[in-house]
């Protein structure tokens, strides 16, 4: 005991660093037994530490942006314990076991579906989950001509009052691509496709689209000209009432001109279960072609 104490008879610095570490482990301890006594709720995942061996599954959805409306009744799919999602749960009413890891997908027509992973507590559990509000017609696209004053293109394969302006030989195809969002809404990943004229394969050396990264052709879509040059991009969520604008320049080999009518096509992404049970991330088709995309949506136009 002696050697705990200085010269003065006093507690030395390392007794009252002791006492301060009970002290602290005390409190903490009283203030765990106070949340189980006032709340009912229990830290652990352990079956054998809980009142109940399954806990009910409660999933609160709701509308990511405010002021659109919430998704209700959402569709509701979990894989438990690396599973296939394969289990349909009701809200409120399916239980699982205690310390089972979920991985669950919720579904809702107009909403860009969205997944969450957790692992079931005592006493259940109430999971949030934000999705984009995603109508049918966001977002909206225009198409430009930056060769004629950033004149808007008419939407017409067959040619209308306005046209893109036509390349001279062996130049460029420009022409700038607006997607204008909603207020409240998003529209997830999205996957925009272009075709050019019949026979433009030939024609055309490469496409690029502002920064955007490109890949291949998704199998969903189907292309129209023979012989066409056809490109897909992956263009960033758009959210809300924002008007992001890429520029696509077409780059034609020597002496070669173009000439005919465009389609353009974009896809919004959503996960999705995909055919052998997983999770898959942002798409627009599963593994064998199946459309998969929350929404989709046109516009053509006419090179002179």
């Amino acid at each position: 005991m002696r050697n705990l104490l200085d010269k003065r008879g006093e507690s030395s610095p390392y007794v009252k660093v002791l006492l301060t570490i009970g002290i602290i482990v005390a409190i903490i301890g009283v203030i765990g037994l106070y949340r189980m006594a006032v709340t009912g709720e229990e830290d652990v995942e352990d079956p054998t530490k809980c009142a109940d061996s399954t806990g009910k599954l409660t999933v609160n959805a709701v509308s990511l942006l405010a002021g659109a409306s919430d998704p209700s009744s959402p569709t509701i799919t979990c894989g438990v314990d690396g599973d296939k999602l394969k289990t349909s749960v009701t809200s409120g009413t399916t239980t699982f076991a205690i310390g089972s890891k979920l991985v669950c997908l919720v579904s809702k027509s107009d909403f860009i579906d969205k997944s969450f992973t957790t692992v079931m507590p005592c006493g259940g559990l109430t999971e949030e989950v934000s999705m984009y509000y995603a109508t049918s017609d966001n977002p909206a696209m225009t198409i430009k001509d930056p060769k004629s004053s950033d004149a808007t293109v008419t939407d017409a394969i067959g040619g209308g009052p306005t046209n893109l302006t036509g390349p001279s030989a062996g130049a460029t195809v420009k022409f700038d691509v607006y997607f204008e969002g909603t207020n409240t809404e998003g529209t997830g990943e999205l996957i925009y496709v272009i075709e050019f004229p019949a026979g433009s394969g030939v024609n055309i050396t490469g496409v690029t689209m502002g920064s955007l990264r490109g890949i291949d052709l998704p199998t969903v879509h189907s292309l129209v000209n023979a012989g066409s040059k056809a490109v897909a991009f992956i263009v960033p969520n758009i959210e809300g009432a924002i008007e992001p604008s890429y520029s696509v320049i077409a780059t034609l080999g020597s002496a070669k001109d173009l000439t005919g009518g465009v389609y353009t096509d974009w896809y919004a992404g959503q996960e999705f279960i995909d055919d052998d049970g997983t999770l898959a991330e942002s798409g627009i088709e599963d593994s064998d072609g199946t459309a998969k995309y929350e929404n989709t949506a046109d516009r053509d136009f006419y090179i002179d």
